[in-house]
């Protein structure tokens, strides 16, 4: 399959990665089959695609009165049958629960022609596993979008064991055309590529805090306006060659006798989880999150989102 010939999408789910990866696939011209359990889940759904294109129109990011030949380009489902039917891909955003894909997954092979490229969204499951009840695992692989996708560009794809080459590349091209970015790897790991540099990042952040080191509050504080503002330029292996391989091999052999080898989750997360605090959805985590911080914090986020994605958009390969 040549990524030319992917004419129809089929999206499974509306939740908040469903359907920003619907409105980045009609956006791109894709014919969209957005897939829901019920009519209210449809309407879910399409309401998210409703605030994305009114935020890309608000912003400039596309022009004003785009909005109607994206949402015409969406079909929505109730059923694996109407969704797999005669697609070319098949993006999976339901529930990260093994049973619930492995459910999903035998109906829309059952259902969906031959030579349809299957992919899931997962962050974290085991494609191996995922794709261990498919009778063409070949043609099985990762698309793992980060939320909001239609303001984080990157996208990882990942193949599973019995991934055929020519899938992957499929799946990459796939990913461009739709304005995104793809980052390949070249065979499965446990959180793929990011979670895994994300949740190190965080692992030694919580260790900091819990030796009495430092706050909280002076961990973000000092990410945000350091690693955070190079990081958005060059990567670490890049920020190492231009800062002097030297000194970063010879830094990183002294720090990694003390860096945290901790193998569970910190109680600095945990401890508040148990208490029913999970962070700004009940107004207390790490943080305390009252009236309306939490959210003008994600209005910051989200306007600085839009600044880079504007940014890329000028550099031509993003956004499009």
């Amino acid at each position: 399959m040549h990524v030319s010939e992917i004419k129809t999408v089929a999206c499974l789910g509306t939740g908040t990665m469903g359907h920003g990866v619907a409105f980045l696939a009609a956006k791109a011209g894709y014919a969209v089959r957005l897939f829901g359990r019920s009519g209210a889940s449809i309407a879910r759904g399409l309401a998210g695609v409703d605030n994305a294109i009114a935020l890309y129109e608000e912003n400039g990011l596309m022009p004003k009165g785009s909005g109607p030949s994206i949402k015409a380009r969406i079909t929505g489902v109730t059923s694996l049958e109407e969704a797999a039917a005669g697609v070319d891909l098949v993006m999976e955003s339901v529930a990260e629960d093994m049973a619930v894909k492995h459910e999903v997954f035998t109906a829309v092979e059952r259902h969906a022609p031959p030579g349809a490229i299957l992919a899931t969204d997962t962050s974290g499951l085991s494609p191996s596993a995922i794709s261990s009840v498919l009778e063409r695992p070949e043609r099985f692989a990762v698309i793992h979008f980060f939320s909001p996708a239609y303001l984080m560009p990157t996208v990882e794809v990942c193949p599973g064991p019995a991934t055929l080459p020519s899938v992957r590349a499929v799946c990459a091209k796939w990913v461009t055309s739709l304005g995104s970015i793809p980052v390949e790897m070249e065979k499965e790991v446990q959180g793929f590529l990011i979670n895994r540099i994300q949740y190190a990042c965080l692992r030694e952040a919580c260790h900091i805090v819990e030796q009495g080191w430092a706050s909280a509050e002076m961990v973000d504080k000092a990410i945000v306006n350091s690693l955070g503002r190079r990081y958005a330029e060059t990567g670490p292996f890049e920020s190492a060659d231009l800062g002097g391989l030297e000194i970063f091999a010879g830094t990183l052999a002294q720090l990694s006798k003390s860096l945290s080898r901790d193998t569970e989750a910190s109680r600095l997360l945990l401890d508040p989880v148990s208490r029913g605090d999970h962070g700004a959805k009940t107004g207390k985590g790490v943080y305390d999150w009252p009236g309306e911080k939490a959210a003008a914090r994600r209005k910051a986020r989200e306007k600085m989102l839009v600044a880079f994605m504007k940014k890329d958009m000028g550099q031509g390969f993003c956004g499009k």
